[in-house]
Order: structure tokens, then sequence, then C-alpha cells
């Protein structure tokens, strides 16, 4: 028998028992045979519709107009605490003196970055140019150099750019500011994820300087852990140009009753809501961070709502 007769007589009886074997499976399966048998378009054009329950929504439930713990920063939602306004002023008093470094720490969470809108937006656009600066993780130097030149609607060289070149267009920018009468300010968030290099740069810039005075400002914001960071021996030049340190601390018990009442009054709440015992519950378990209180408030409010409760009790709050 040659090969070709005996693949004649194999392959047939391949075909056979696959067939069989499926035609088995689908007997065993009923399931599967459904939906083998239903077109797919059916299943792929099938929803299922969901009505979200009038009560989950806490918002109307409670009679306000939004969400007044939102993880969105909005200034119109700023409350003013003790430790936040100390460190805008001692910042804006950075700017005044021309102070070439500031520094503000805080834990994640704890109102650093909305601290640092608020600062922008009260220095003088008159006498300085101010930007800010999102660092992102492992950004070199060069790409912080960028950064700030592309904040400052600085043309950028095309190709590849020693540092020194774009450290030059820099310092021609603020030469000109000042000739202008203006200071320029930077503002840098996230500043834990810079790496050795570009804290090396920042330092530089913020060098720039004529005999009379710093031309540059630069205003750190991150989290604590940096300061530790900075007693590293490497970073001494850059520490010791560090005038002004500020750390945002924690909210206390009171200072939490007030922001959770601020909060509400500004989305539309004119009474109050939260017990004591709940929010003494919540400050504990926020550590006073503002982030993590904003987060336990909007959750215990949604749960006050499905219970269809009037109050935010502590047996609701600990119920998140």
């Amino acid at each position: 028998m040659n090969t070709q007769t005996l693949e004649a007589l194999i392959a047939p009886q391949i075909d056979e028992d696959d067939a069989a074997a499926d035609t088995a499976g689908q007997h065993d399966n009923p399931l599967m045979a459904l939906v083998e048998a239903t077109p797919q378009s059916d299943i792929s054009q099938s929803q299922v519709h969901f009505d979200i329950p009038r009560e989950a929504d806490f918002v109307g439930f409670y009679g306000m107009r939004d969400n007044p713990f939102a993880d969105s920063i909005n200034p119109a939602y700023f409350f003013r605490i003790e430790s936040h306004r100390d460190v805008i002023t001692r910042m804006l008093m950075a700017v005044r003196y021309n102070v070439s470094l500031g520094m503000v720490t805080g834990e994640s969470g704890a109102g650093k970055t909305l601290v640092s809108q608020i600062l922008l937006q009260n220095i003088d656009q008159e006498t300085h140019q101010a930007v800010l600066v999102l660092v992102t993780p492992g950004m070199s130097k060069t790409a912080l150099l960028r950064t700030i030149l592309s904040e400052l609607n600085i043309a950028l060289p095309t190709g590849i750019v020693r540092t020194q070149d774009l450290v030059r267009l820099l310092t021609n920018h603020v030469i000109d500011l000042y000739q202008e009468g203006r200071r320029l300010v930077i503002v840098i968030d996230e500043c834990h994820f810079l790496t050795s290099d570009s804290l090396h740069i920042l330092r530089t810039v913020s060098n720039i300087e004529i005999p009379e005075c710093k031309l540059v400002t630069c205003l750190l914001f991150g989290e604590s852990r940096f300061a530790k960071r900075l007693e590293n021996p490497s970073y001494d030049s850059l520490r010791n140009r560090m005038y002004l340190q500020c750390q945002l601390q924690p909210l206390t018990l009171e200072e939490v009753a007030h922001y959770v009442s601020y909060r509400l009054s500004v989305a539309g709440r004119s009474e109050s809501l939260f017990d004591d015992d709940a929010l003494a519950l919540l400050h504990e378990r926020s550590g006073g961070i503002a982030r993590s209180l904003s987060k336990l408030c909007m959750l215990s409010l949604l749960e006050g709502a499905l219970s269809r409760s009037p109050r935010i009790t502590r047996d609701i709050a600990a119920v998140i």
C-alpha cells in the first residue's frame, strides 16, 4: 500500500471522529448548544437596562446641588484651615522677597496640589511670571527643562539639544523678564518624582541671579518622604539654599467638623448632616488627611441615602 492510499484511508476516519465528538459535546452541554444556535448579532446587541434607585442619588436625597466630596481639585471648595493659610503666606513671602528655593511637603492627599493652585492664583502677574510644572516619575533633567520652557511658551529647538543650551534659553528669558520689571516663579508639583540629576539642574535654575538679587524662585511641592531624601549629603548644596520649608499638617477633629460643614454649605446644604460621633470616627479613620476624609464622607452619604437616613450617624459611618 502506497503512502497516498494510507493517507486517504486515515483522513476520512479522523473527520468522522471529530464530528462525532462535536455532536456529543453539543448534546451533553445544552447551554453551549443554545449559545451556538443564537446568532452572534443578537448576543452583542442585547442589553440589560438598570435604573439607579432614586435614593442612591445622595446629592438630591440630602438637598444638595452637587457632590461636595468629589475627587477633584475645585478651588470653590477650598477650606482655609490654619496649616494651609500658613503655608500659602510663607510661600507668597518667598516670592515677594526673591527667595530662590522653598519647599512644601505633606502626606499624599493632604492638599498640596490644591494649595499650589491657590498660591498660583495669588501671585501678582504684573510683577512675576508664574508657571506650574507637574513632574512625572523619572523625569530627566532635559525633560524638566523642556517642560519649563514649554510652560513659558518658549520655542524649543528640534533634534538633540544639550542641557546647557536649554539652560541658556531659560536664562535669556529670565533676563528679558527682569528688564521688564518681572521675575520668574516656577512651582514644581510632585517634586518627589524628580531624579537626582533633575534636582541638581533645578538648583542651577534657582541660582540664576544678578549681583543685587535672585531672578528665579522655585517652589517645590512633594510628599513628606522627599524631605527625608534631601538629608542625603549629596543634596547638601540644594538643602542649604532651601530658605523656607513647610509641612502641611493633618486636620484636627475641630477642623474636620468645619471642613465637612463648609463643603456641605458650598454644595447647597445649610443644615448640619453628620453627627459628632460620626465625624470623630471619620477623623480617626482618615488620619486627618483631606482626600481620605472626602472619600469616607462621600461613601457615608451614599450609605446614608441608601438607608434613607436623614442624618449620617456613627453606625452609618462605621459600615463603610
